[in-house]
């Protein structure tokens, strides 16, 4: 199933909703944003994707070079809306538009997990970035990805494409599972040096059955 897609159907909608309330991306924002300590004045900055380029128009008021790529037309035509003559494209993160170390920092929220196969994407982001560039990434946990299956006979391991209910239920889009494995296999971790990892509780996604448990992880990490 081609899930790059599926934010074409409701992105003007998302995009009006997203950052405002109780139940909407604004507490995962800020930590995220908190955690970007690395950014200064000049440094080329990639967000793989980008959406309706909020966080790039945060990026650009750091000082960074903003460059956007995102598969939704229309998200990207939301972002180059509100950044006009940035450079904002269409495309796929596992095959993007930009040539070798292009790139001081990569930066990607609530997006990479929508691939089936993260591994391309790894190898990507290590092609693109400059020598010891850095690597920040938010992603649906995968506890929360297995709880959304709702059904106690699934298998962690196996891969399924789960509807996540987000904003207060405003929105569901669907993302396939993942694990840990996927995330911090052997691939990811020869070419890049982990500098942080946690995990954390977000309002915004449902809780299923009640539960409390992390709706997300952030990792950040050095090209080696």
């Amino acid at each position: 199933m081609d899930l790059s897609k599926q934010y074409n159907a409701f992105a003007r909608k998302f995009s009006d909703i997203h950052d405002i309330g109780e139940n909407s991306n604004s507490d995962n924002r800020k930590v995220f944003y908190s955690l970007v300590d690395f950014v200064t004045s000049g440094m080329e900055l990639l967000d793989l994707g980008c959406g309706d380029g909020l966080d790039l128009a945060h990026y650009q008021s750091m000082g960074a070079i903003i460059h956007g790529l995102d598969a939704s037309e229309e998200f990207v035509k939301i972002a180059q809306e509100k950044l006009p003559g940035a450079d904002i494209r269409i495309g796929l993160f596992e095959k993007t538009p930009f040539d070798d170390t292009s790139f001081d920092v990569i930066l990607s929220k609530y997006a990479i997990q929508t691939s089936p196969d993260l591994n391309p994407i790894f190898h990507e982001v290590h092609r693109l970035l400059k020598p010891s560039g850095m690597f920040m990434f938010l992603v649906t946990h995968p506890l929360r990805q297995y709880l959304e299956k709702k059904d106690i006979q699934d298998d962690y391991f196996k891969q399924k494409i789960v509807d996540s209910h987000i904003l207060n239920n405003a929105i569901t889009i669907k993302e396939p599972s993942h694990t840990f494995n996927e995330y911090l296999g052997v691939e990811f971790l020869n070419n890049f040096d982990v500098l942080f990892y946690k995990e954390f509780f977000d309002n915004s996604a449902e809780q299923i059955e009640g539960r409390h448990y992390p709706g997300y992880f952030i990792l950040k990490a050095r090209k080696r």
